[in-house]
């Protein structure tokens, strides 16, 4: 897929990127906090065309599991876009995701130190992670929370809380 800005006039593959992040988070045992399109500018932050937040709780300092978690639900925003679009991508080549790519780059580098190595590793996991979201209940979870996104524009935790548990308990 080449890159088109008009991809972008259109709200929903920002709500199911933002969508996946969210999903993602909650199912490895994040708190959602918010979820919302558009960003809010700030100092540390580029400009963005959705925000996430994810609040991990207490984590022991250096586990690699904490950092894998972290990774992966940077990753998932990307992948949700992914789902929208119907077509698996290189998040390297695309934008509106390099900030996504640049961190995923950033918090794997204390798991694969070899920057040679990181990058195919990211890769795997990259596809790793569409395999898993665009099956049951993952892609419903998404799909639902881009959907609330869409009409809201911002979503607190109570309400993702909801939604994402409705749709992990029918896999239960």
């Amino acid at each position: 897929m080449e890159w088109d800005n008009s991809t972008y006039e259109d709200q929903t593959a920002t709500a199911w990127h933002e969508a996946g992040h969210a999903v993602v988070g909650f199912a490895l045992g994040g708190k959602v906090e918010s979820v919302q399109l558009g960003g809010e500018a700030d100092d540390f932050l580029p400009e963005r065309f959705g925000d996430c937040v994810v609040n991990w709780g207490p984590v022991l300092a250096g586990s690699d599991w904490q950092r894998q978690r972290e990774v992966m639900t940077v990753l998932a925003g990307p992948v949700g876009e992914m789902l929208y679009l119907q077509e698996l991508l290189d998040p390297r080549m695309m934008p509106p995701w390099q900030y996504d790519w640049q961190l995923a780059l950033q918090l794997s580098e204390s798991l694969v130190p070899d920057l040679s190595r990181r990058v195919p590793w990211l890769g795997a996991l990259l596809n790793e992670l569409y395999q898993r979201m665009d099956q049951e209940p993952l892609r419903s979870a998404v799909a639902a929370v881009a959907d609330d996104l869409l009409t809201h524009e911002h979503l607190e935790s109570e309400q993702l809380a909801e939604v994402i548990g409705f749709w992990l308990r029918r896999a239960s």
